[in-house]
């Protein structure tokens, strides 16, 4: 009995360990096959999950990485399937590591990469209306690659909804604590002093001075009070417009984002930027001279004089149409009228300051001359790039920076940045020449983006002497004829996403005595994203590129290769040297 009993226990044991031993004998294959941890892992969220209309709404994309993994910040692209009640504002990508730039031809060139974890963020405006639904689909693409590899490109699906709620109580009270109220004021009245040096609102100078103030048997307190009654009529009509912008409020923002009214904006601004290259002339229409004349210089026409600049900040509206545009999106924004009319009656008053001071003083400020003429066709040049920042949503990002280039360009030519420069050259011919290199520069780099180069990489090449690409781009068909020319083989599997790919193109494989070996091998790159290289990318079980296999005469595998082996041009000239 006793026998019996431990001979089962025994047997027990022994079943438990053969079971535990089936159980735990594949995770270490597992582990060592790299299967413990994916090389990506990608999230997404979608904050707040209601918001207010006219608000915003925020995408964040996590990426967790494998520690042996880098995520290249410029293959992280967004593509949209459907915007639904939202429009993207804004895209923002962490700071990344600076690595070498594998795809790059430039010596010492860097790209930005992450490890760890990455997480970006884009925010949506909202353009639904309450009671909506905000939808986001579309795709995030990612590309990254470990010292050894490169994975192939791939897509995360991205599919969210939000509700769209009426505008919170909550959001106006923020909005009209002091602090927010102060910021607003502050901004306006500064706008207001920077647009009051345009040579938009110049031309009012001399006509505030001559008709209301400049009189020689005007006493200076008078001027100062008529100049500040023009002011003020030019403060009431900005006030107005102001309010009404503010009560329209979400249709205003919305108007903005319509192509026809971009490109008409972006028509008005060019109109007006030819109006500055004196291709023709914007007067004042002639009711308006008419009422200067009747105000005079004396008290009794302050209604003519209050009217007169009522109409003047109509007539010189649409010249400062940029800056005003954007003070007039943050009002539509606030969505407070009265918040509305005082943020204009102060953009008014700050342009104002300088009218009442040549009201005062027809000396106080600089006489015109050429001085004014190269201001004036540089705001010219400034109102037609403005033209082009309206119209970017409809002519795209391409045309937007190819057109920004141009526009330096032209402004560094017209403007005198080029002009030759003598001994006798004044302090302003110097200054437009180092101005004129800096925007020359800048038309480069903006011509660079809207092209969107970068080198291609290929066969690299030794300076000075030429060579002869040893490759054939491969596929099942001439693997097989190279098999049957009973010569070795070397296929080099590669994809245009592959950096380090890239590296062995300009370096091993351009190397004369590798390139003196191959032309003995039938040498075959395999793209491994065609779809007809499938069979050979499973026959030889390529993970991912690069990955060189090298056959002999017989067609056996001799070996095959990672970056790390083949790397070095000598050692890998001398391995071939070896294979028959």
């Amino acid at each position: 009995m006793l026998t019996v009993l431990k001979s089962t226990i025994c047997n027990l044991q022994s079943a438990m360990a053969l079971a535990s031993a089936l159980l735990l004998a594949p995770w270490p294959a597992l582990a060592l096959e790299g299967f413990e941890l994916p090389p990506f892992q990608v999230a997404s969220t979608l904050a707040p999950n209601e918001a207010p209309a006219g608000g915003e709404l925020t995408l964040t994309v996590t990426f967790t990485l494998r520690p042996d993994v880098h995520l290249y910040e410029k293959s992280i692209k967004f593509q949209w399937d459907e915007l639904r009640g939202v429009a993207e504002k804004e895209i923002v990508k962490p700071r990344g590591k600076l690595i070498p730039d594998l795809s790059s031809t430039v010596a010492g060139a860097t790209t930005e990469a992450y490890e760890g974890s990455a997480t970006v963020t884009v925010t949506f405006q909202i353009t639904g209306a309450a009671g909506e639904k905000a939808i986001i689909k579309g795709t995030v693409g990612y590309q990254g690659c470990t010292d050894r590899q490169c994975f192939r490109p791939a897509k995360f699906a991205i599919a969210h909804e939000a509700a769209i709620v009426a505008a919170a109580a909550e959001a106006k009270r923020e909005e009209m604590g002091w602090l927010a109220l102060l910021k607003h004021l502050l901004k306006a009245l500064a706008a207001g002093l920077a647009l009051g040096l345009t040579p938009c609102v110049y031309p009012m100078i001399p006509i505030t001075a001559a008709i209301i103030g400049a009189r020689k048997d005007a006493p200076r307190l008078q001027a100062i009070l008529l100049s500040a009654v023009y002011v003020l009529g030019i403060a009431l009509t900005y006030a107005v417009l102001g309010a009404l912008v503010a009560a329209l409020g979400q249709s205003v923002r919305l108007v903005f984002l319509k192509p026809p009214v971009l490109v008409g904006i972006g028509v008005l601004f060019t109109v007006f930027a030819l109006a500055m290259f004196d291709v023709f002339t914007l007067q004042a229409p002639a009711f308006v001279t008419r009422l200067a004349e009747r105000g005079g210089g004396s008290t009794k026409g302050l209604t003519a004089i209050l009217a007169l600049g009522a109409v003047s900040g109509l007539a010189a509206g649409p010249c400062v149409a940029g800056p005003l545009l954007a003070v007039l999106t943050d009002i539509a924004a606030i969505g407070n009228p009265a918040l509305g009319a005082a943020m204009m009656f102060l953009v008014a008053w700050g342009m104002g300051v300088w009218l009442i001071a040549a009201g005062a003083s027809a000396s106080f400020l600089p006489k015109a001359g050429p001085w004014m003429v190269w201001v004036k066709h540089l705001i010219g040049f400034v109102l037609l790039w403005a033209a082009l920042y309206f119209v970017r949503p409809v002519i795209r990002e391409t045309a937007f920076w190819l057109g920004s280039a141009g526009v330096l360009v032209a402004a560094t030519v017209f403007l005198g940045g080029l002009d030759a420069l003598t001994p006798e050259s004044g302090f302003g011919a110097r200054a437009k020449r180092v101005l004129g290199i800096v925007a020359l520069a800048a038309a480069g780099w903006c011509a660079l983006v809207g092209l969107g180069l970068e080198p291609r990489a290929g066969v690299g090449t030794v300076p000075g002497v030429a060579q002869a690409d040893p490759f054939l781009h491969g596929d099942p068909g001439l693997f097989k004829e190279a098999l049957a020319a009973g010569k070795p083989i070397v296929l080099d599997f590669t994809a245009e996403w592959c950096g380090y790919c890239k590296v062995l193109d300009r370096t091993t494989f351009a190397d004369p005595a590798v390139v003196a070996e191959l032309n003995r091998f039938r040498a075959l790159k395999i793209d491994v994203d065609t779809g007809r290289n499938a069979e050979l990318v499973t026959r030889f079980d390529v993970p991912g590129p690069p990955i060189i296999v090298v056959l002999d005469s017989k067609g056996g595998v001799v070996k095959k290769l990672g970056y790390d082996e083949a790397k070095d041009p000598d050692k890998f000239a001398e391995f071939l040297r070896g294979v028959q």
